[in-house]
């Protein structure tokens, strides 16, 4: 497999890397794959090859029995970026949901994280996860988290295994493996095969369904992804229940065993689209596409329906359109409508309930998950109410999970040692009585009683671990602002005021993109929400510093997106967009164009110029990914100045012996357009901060995008770095964190990413107590919108920034 695509994939998993606390749930069925019990060396060898540079396989004696072990050389290879098993098999993993692999190292730091892949063909199915714990552990790869390389027959055609461990500190360890297991359970994903595999539909069907399995895993119910090639070939088995989360597109074959499988007791929820041949059983027959004209014109769903135990009165979830259904008969129901931004109803159907299913109008996104858990359980136990059990048992063990913190316990002993025990002391005390109550009631099979009961019960610790957490006086506290307009769009002061109130000290508007301006630019075309809501800077400016809060201008380098057409096809025919290795054209700018370089370059200082601005702040300022650029003019600019004549164009640069000079050359083309922006611009604005929202894996992010920020921050080009750390293993935050202040080594203050939109509030504030623990000088959050905004800001303003701060940057 190429090195490079590894490299990606790595990024690609980061956010998706699960730790030991994560893997707690048991198979309902298993096939094991490998026992790692093989009678001596000679006969583990013969199964398992080593790749270049890792150490031959043996045998060792441990916990009672045989397992495989290996070592990591990371000490004594530097240049080993990582270790390789791999064996040929002939398997069927069709009907599998995920694949566990009981671990164990005595350096847990070396190896940062293992990712597990399948052969199959031509092509490869791939996943990570976190390498965190001494000891023997389980890790857990879904299969929706693999990714693809190539083409691959499918699942149902596996003829290879690689288990790789990747480098993370310079150690030697030693690894251990004694179990690989596919394993199924009563709960089905349906996803559209891999044929189309690559493509961003097919992304968007794959993050889709993570989520929705992210979703259900926090209620307790585990669910296997399963693609319509392998239910089409009968996969579905005897399972009682199938999630359709997102797929465009449905082979006719899945179409007609979904209907026996519903036909034959089974039931189905579906989300967005569903073929017409479903729509019937299911109740709902014609889909009208809806597409608000105003942002926020769909926000918000509120329920009315009873019977059904545990559904939520309402849920926020900002959509961008919708397919409504119409209600045909069957016993089907609408309960529950949407209603946009300023509780307004819509009277467009949002979930509809019948015998044989439930619909969805939009997929289920990742806003309010307390919301999202809420529902789901409710309808999910009405279709199957043999799930109850587990969601409530789920429910019990959840009620500690708060924060960075894992259990009542550690909830109730960071409560009392808090400088702030006695403000939470009330909220703690009634947690912990209703925690009491959950119990009783599971133990008395009272199921959604239980839930609800223990989702009380963890609102109470909750606020008590809010409340705990203590404020700092200098600390940098920023929300990204992706719109550009604020939480209300047109009233930059409310949004000011609101954040103000939050404690917040810094706000980092996206107000400018490679190709539109939301402000009067010169340089720029100017965007549609320019000429809908006027100058954003000027507004974002006069209301922020009204109430003392830092304004740091956002500008998406190189990438075009939204840019006017005819602004893109100038470009183009100027040979100015970036180019693959498979020779499409990319529409983003490239970097060595003079032209283009220019053009940031100019578009940015123009923002200095104009605007009182606090700061200015890169975003994108790297390549899309290690496949671009390889346009003519890149070739021709790296053959002048390196000396260097090409021979295969681009194959020699690609992954050829010129690799690592191209490497270097392409961070030097983003390198220097942040030099001559920061250079300049302390000209124009002295005092004025320069940042940048950095990928999070160093040196990782330097071959695959061309993003050395660490020789930035070492040239002084910034003032404080922003790394995007978004993910929800508290123990990859950590990871990332601890490395990157290892880089900084307070040279310029850090204030890591925090990714609120795949976190609860609390979960956000929990990677805030260990950002601070390990040494940060603040947080960057991302992302403030409408609809999470008030949770979000309720959250912190309990404790975190109940108090004002300075930020560091400014002393």
């Amino acid at each position: 497999m190429r090195t490079t695509w590894i490299l990606a994939s790595l990024l690609a998993f980061s956010g998706t890397f699960l730790t030991a606390r994560e893997t707690t749930a048991s198979a309902a069925h298993e096939q094991v794959i490998d026992r790692f019990d093989y009678a001596g060396a000679a006969s583990s060898r013969a199964a398992w090859e080593s790749g270049k540079g890792t150490p031959p396989v043996t045998v060792v004696r441990d916990t009672g029995r045989n397992v495989l072990e290996f070592r990591a050389p990371f000490a004594s290879v530097p240049e080993l970026p990582r270790t390789i098993l791999d064996r040929d098999v002939t398997l069927d993993l069709a009907t599998a949901g995920q694949f566990l692999l009981e671990v164990w190292t005595d350096q847990p730091s070396a190896g940062a994280r293992v990712t597990l892949y399948f052969r199959s063909g031509r092509g490869w199915y791939g996943c990570g996860a976190s390498l965190s714990e001494e000891g023997w552990h389980t890790l857990r790869f879904p299969k929706a988290r693999f990714g693809v390389e190539d083409s691959p027959t499918g699942w149902h055609k596996v003829d290879g295994i690689r288990i790789s461990v990747w480098r993370g500190k310079a150690v030697d360890c030693r690894i251990r493996l004694r179990k690989l297991a596919a394993v199924w359970h009563d709960v089905a994903l349906l996803v559209p095969s891999s044929e189309d595999a690559g493509s961003d539909s097919r992304r968007m069907v794959l993050r889709t369904a993570e989520e929705f399995q992210s979703l259900l895993s926090e209620m307790g119910v585990e669910a296997d992804t399963l693609d319509d090639l392998a239910v089409a070939r009968g996969a579905l088995g005897r399972r009682p229940l199938v999630v359709i989360p997102y797929a465009p597109r449905i082979r006719s074959e899945a179409v007609r065993a979904l209907r026996a499988f519903l036909d034959r007791g089974g039931k189905l929820f579906a989300c967005y689209t569903l073929p017409v041949e479903l729509q019937g059983p299911l109740g709902i027959a014609r889909l009208r596409y809806y597409r608000p004209e105003q942002p926020g014109g769909l926000a918000e769903i509120r329920f009315d329906a009873r019977d059904i135990a545990g559904l939520p009165k309402s849920v926020r979830q900002a959509s961008w359109n919708i397919n409504a259904p119409e209600v045909q008969g069957r016993g089907a129901r609408v309960i529950g409508w949407w209603y946009d931004v300023r509780g307004r109803s819509t009277k467009r159907p949002a979930l509809v309930v019948g015998p044989r299913g439930a619909f969805f109008s939009h997929i289920v996104l990742s806003d309010d998950r307390e919301g999202k858990r809420q529902m789901l359980a409710a309808v999910l136990g009405h279709l199957a109410p043999t799930l109850w059990p587990q969601m409530a048992a789920s429910s019990i063990r959840s009620i500690g999970r708060i924060g960075h913190l894992n259990g009542v316990s550690a909830v109730t002993q960071f409560v009392r040692a808090s400088s702030s025990r006695h403000r939470a002391a009330a909220a703690l005390q009634r947690g912990l009585q209703t925690e009491q109550r959950a119990r009783q009631l599971l133990a008395g099979r009272q199921y959604p009683q239980a839930v609800q009961t223990a989702r009380q019960a963890r609102q109470h610790l909750m606020t008590a671990y809010l409340q705990a957490v203590p404020s700092r006086p200098v600390e940098g506290r920023a929300f990204w602002n992706h719109s550009g307009t604020g939480i209300y769009p047109g009233d930059w002061d409310r949004t000011a005021r609101e954040l103000a109130a939050a404690g917040i000290n810094m706000v980092i508007p996206n107000l400018l993109w490679a190709g539109r301006a939301h402000y009067p630019s010169d340089v720029l075309p100017r965007s549609k929400t320019f000429q809908e809501y006027g100058d954003q800077i000027a507004q974002s400016i006069a209301a922020c510093h009204k109430y003392g809060i830092e304004v740091h201008v956002w500008k998406v380098n190189h990438n075009l997106s939204g840019a006017p057409k005819e602004f893109v096809e100038q470009l183009r025919r100027e040979g100015r967009l970036q180019v693959g290795r498979t020779g499409k054209t990319h529409n983003w700018l490239c970097p060595s164009h003079p032209k283009n370089f220019e053009l940031e370059r100019d578009s940015m200082l123009e923002v200095v110029r104009k605007y009182d601005v606090d700061g200015i702040h890169f975003d994108y300022i790297r390549y899309p990914n290690n496949d671009h650029c390889y346009c003519d003019g890149c070739r021709k600019r790296f053959e002048a100045e390196t000396g260097t004549r090409v021979a295969r164009w681009p194959d020699d640069c690609y992954d050829g012996p010129l690799h690592d000079r191209y490497r270097d050359w392409r961070c030097q083309q983003i390198t220097r357009l942040v030099a001559a922006v920061s250079r300049e611009a302390k000209k124009i604005r002295p005092g004025i901060k320069i940042s940048a929202a950095v990928f999070g894996h160093y040196p990782q992010c330097r071959i695959s995008v061309g993003q050395d920020w660490a020789a930035w921050i070492k040239a002084g080009y910034l003032d404080f770095v922003c790394p995007m750390d978004y993910t929800q293993s508290d123990a990859d935050f950590r990871s990332l964190v601890e490395n990157q202040i290892k880089i900084i080594a307070g040279r310029i203050p850090i204030y890591p990413g925090v990714g609120a939109f795949r976190l609860t509030p609390d979960r956000m504030i929990g990677q805030i107590v260990i950002a601070r623990s390990l040494g940060a000088d603040g947080f960057t959050i991302f992302n403030l919108e409408p609809n999470s905004a008030a949770s979000l800001l309720s959250a912190l303003k309990a404790g975190a920034t109940r108090t004002k701060a300075t930020p560091p940057h400014r002393r």
